[in-house]
């Protein structure tokens, strides 16, 4: 196999690995998610028991709390924000939408470059 292609094979697979990690970490959170609304706990008079929580759950629950969406009731409860849930997703499509804008544009100046040093020749 060339280089070329052992790179691309490379490159391949690390796409794959990211995707599958990507999609792991977002059914964690979906879970986490859930557990809340499942439990109704949207305010601090319907907040749960931490300990109630899935300790697989953890990293999500820390990744929430560290951005507001899970907050504190007292009394070792949680709860769930749904408007900085809301906000947070927002910032996250407008974020992913921000990184797709700028690798297109990356990607018409590579192939406008390559292009230009083909013609050079």
């Amino acid at each position: 196999m060339s280089s070329a292609a052992t790179s691309a094979a490379s490159n391949a697979a690390n796409i794959a690995i990211n995707a599958a990690i990507t999609a792991a970490v977002q059914q964690q959170r979906d879970a986490l998610i859930a557990h809340f609304t499942g439990h109704q706990a949207l305010s601090p008079q319907s907040a749960i028991a931490a300990d109630s929580i899935d300790p697989a759950l953890h990293a999500p629950l820390k990744y929430y709390r560290d951005n507001g969406v899970i907050r504190d009731a007292g009394s070792d409860r949680l709860y769930l924000d749904l408007d900085v849930l809301a906000g947070l997703k927002a910032k996250a499509k407008r974020t992913g939408r921000n990184v797709l804008i700028t690798v297109m544009v990356l990607a018409v100046v590579v192939v406008a470059g390559a292009v230009l040093l083909v013609l050079a020749r």
